[in-house]
């Protein structure tokens, strides 16, 4: 029975040794600076990774604001007044001056 259980365990606690091994190995050949390098690059993915997604969120945003703007003439007409200044043929336009500020009151001296 014990024979038997040792057979069955043989090659689990081979794969473990190998794995061990090789755990031990890299651990003891590979660069420190390669680590704290890969450390870097990695913290440097991520932010890309973040940065990418609030592009993508942007993008969208600006699709969804082009398609509102071909299919509703009033969103354009909107942005042609109010953005560029536009007005219509036969349109007077009033502009008004901001009124001087007025002097301070006097104060006690």
């Amino acid at each position: 029975m014990l024979a038997r259980i040792a057979r069955t365990l043989a090659p689990v606690v081979a794969f473990a040794a190998l794995i061990g091994g090789l755990y031990g190995l890299s651990r003891l050949t590979v660069d420190p600076e390669l680590r704290v390098r890969n450390a870097e690059l990695a913290a440097e993915l991520t932010r890309v990774r973040t940065r990418n997604g609030r592009l993508r969120a942007r993008v969208e945003a600006m699709k969804a604001e082009i398609t509102r703007l071909r299919q509703d003439p009033e969103e354009s007409l909107y942005h042609a007044r109010t953005g560029l200044g536009l007005v219509r043929s036969g349109e007077v336009v009033y502009r008004f001056a901001d009124a001087p500020a007025a002097d301070p009151p006097p104060g006690p001296r």
